[in-house]
């Protein structure tokens, strides 16, 4: 029968003879399988996180953020734009600029991140600006040396989003570096299960401190995304980050089939 198949079988028949602590190895090992999203704790030591906008990296990763923070892993988040064109936000440009900066800052350190950078492209002109984010990410990535990067999943719906993975694709990572594509406005179809349960606090503290995004709507219902991938892998317990996982090679192959057919 084989140790995983055992597990299922232990998972589904004997749910109320399992310990509360043995739920996270068990579904681990179950996932293992194959048929599933592996479930797993990112074991990367040096992560840089791609995000179009402000707020990006809280909806899409900010609890596997703290936890690759918490077991000691370095992690750079870089805002590619200052998210100044934020709807809602009756401001000039500028100042609705100068404060989703402070509030991403705030936001990362919230999760243990000091390493936080801005670009200040244009907020929406992305797509205008590939090769503009590609030379950008090609010497922030030559100078970091990450093992990982997080970046927006290649169909999330919307063009500063779908840039982000386009610029990689114009100037690919080091066929070592993993690629962690996230979601944001589009779920997507997981590889990789990370659960965020004992840090979901962390995770909303971050959404709720991007104070200016939630003048167009109320980023808050990510965590209803995290809560539904918990179905997936765990069994509906607690919350879940789900990715799509690859070698940079696999990860951009998997695009360009994707986009281009």
């Amino acid at each position: 029968m084989g140790l995983p198949r055992a597990v299922t079988r232990l998972i589904a028949r004997g749910k109320p003879l399992v310990p509360e602590r043995a739920w996270p190895l068990l579904l681990t090992i179950r996932s293992a399988r194959g048929d599933r999203p592996l479930v797993a704790t990112p074991t990367l030591r040096n992560a840089v996180v791609l995000a179009a906008h402000p707020d990006d990296e809280s909806m899409g990763c900010a609890g596997t953020i703290a936890l690759l923070r918490g077991a000691g892993a370095r992690v750079t988040v870089v805002f590619i734009t200052d998210g100044e064109l934020t709807r809602g936000a009756d401001l000039p440009v500028a100042e609705v600029a100068r404060r989703r900066r402070t509030e991403a800052q705030t936001a990362c350190r919230s999760l243990g991140v000091e390493d936080v950078r801005f670009w200040g492209l244009p907020d929406g002109s992305l797509t205008e600006r590939v090769d503009e984010v590609a030379a950008h990410a090609e010497r922030l990535l030559a100078e970091i040396a990450p093992d990982g990067v997080l970046l927006p999943w290649f169909l999330d719906d919307h063009p500063d989003h779908a840039a982000v993975a386009a610029a990689l694709d114009r100037r690919p990572p080091p066929p070592a570096v993993e690629l962690w594509g996230y979601e944001v406005w589009t779920p997507l179809a997981a590889n990789r299960i990370v659960d965020i349960s004992a840090v979901v606090a962390l995770k909303e503290g971050a959404l709720a401190t991007h104070r200016t995004a939630r003048q167009a709507f109320d980023i808050t219902a990510a965590l209803g995304l995290n809560r539904w991938r918990s179905m997936q892998g765990l069994m509906g317990r607690g919350w879940a980050e789900g990715f799509v996982v690859a070698p940079a090679p696999d990860w951009l192959a998997l695009r360009r089939k994707m986009i281009d057919g």
